[in-house]
């Protein structure tokens, strides 16, 4: 009996530490890197959210990610339309417009508890392109873009900056409302 109880408490530790599991890795990808035309880093090809933690990223992505703030009741609504859904990011670390959005997006995507395994990032040149060309499959001319994906397949994206706003934009791809990107007509 008393091994047990001793079981059942080593599992319970087991289930909290599971819990405490952080969304996003803190070891950041090995990746690809040159210096960008005004001299600022430029990565390319795969990365992650933690690709993102240097002092040069995170002075422009969390003063965004802290600025937008997210209605009440937003996140009860729309958390159960978006877990079965999977998203591919493209971004620029160098590009004005990726600097603007990709704090609001990630802040939804975490209020909506998406986890790291569902987001495949990438980052592209100032010349739009990588070294995988991975872009070129998407059709990726603007960035950043975020792309829906429900059982394989695109259900929309957000291109370069939202048409109404980032959580209004979320909202109707969520909720699989009529929606076009900035682009759509191009």
């Amino acid at each position: 009996m008393k091994y047990l109880i001793l079981l059942f408490i080593g599992l319970q530790l087991l289930n909290c530490k599971n819990l405490e599991t952080p969304k996003y890795s803190s070891e950041p990808m090995k990746v690809e890197t040159l210096i960008g035309e005004e001299g600022e880093t430029v990565v390319l090809g795969y990365m992650n959210r933690a690709n993102l933690n240097t002092e040069e990223f995170m002075a422009w992505f969390q003063p965004e990610y802290d600025q937008l703030t997210i209605p009440e009741g937003w996140i009860t609504e729309h958390s159960p339309l978006s877990k079965n859904l999977n998203f591919k990011l493209f971004l620029g670390t160098w590009c004005g417009d990726t600097q603007r959005e990709l704090g609001g997006m990630f802040k939804l995507l975490d209020a909506l508890g998406v986890t790291e395994d569902r987001i495949e990032m990438y980052a592209i040149s100032e010349a739009k392109d990588s070294p995988l060309g991975y872009e070129k499959e998407y059709d990726i001319l603007n960035i950043p873009t975020l792309i829906f994906f429900e059982d394989g397949k695109e259900n929309n994206r957000i291109v370069e900056f939202p048409v109404e706003s980032m959580i209004e934009d979320f909202s109707k791809i969520l909720k699989k409302e009529p929606y076009e990107d900035a682009y759509a007509d191009f």
